[in-house]
């Protein structure tokens, strides 16, 4: 099994885009553990059970997205939503850590996914 440091992880985003750092969330086969959300962040008051539901689900579906794309081992998902952008990192099985920033922080860290977004007529 991996071993997942998440507030390692969250150390690191904090240092990187401050503000633009919404949440990060621990979770395992058993537990889940929010590491960090900002004040005004209060999308998870109530829905934390459900969103950790589906972090479970996207961990638990790793092994059939790796052997229907051939591309190897499955590092992260990406949700991109208008207000924020959701990574998860997958450690193996229902194990993972998850984060979300602002759109426009992410944007602004990946000038690439950028440019992909203005040529695609996207931003």
């Amino acid at each position: 099994m991996s071993e997942v440091y998440p507030y390692r992880l969250a150390d690191f985003l904090q240092r990187q885009v401050g503000d633009g750092l919404r949440s990060v969330i621990y979770h395992d086969r058993d537990e889940y553990e929010v590491v960090f959300v900002r004040e005004d962040v209060d999308d998870y008051d109530g829905e934390i059970d459900a969103i950790v539901t589906d972090l479970w689900a996207d961990s638990h579906e790793q092994a059939i997205r790796e052997d229907i794309r051939g591309h190897g081992a499955l590092n992260c998902t990406v949700w991109v939503f208008d207000e924020a952008i959701e990574m998860h990192f997958v450690a193996d099985e229902r194990k993972g850590v998850a984060v979300a920033l602002d759109t426009e922080t992410f944007l602004a860290q990946s000038s690439f996914i950028r440019q992909c977004l203005g040529i695609a007529g996207l931003e």
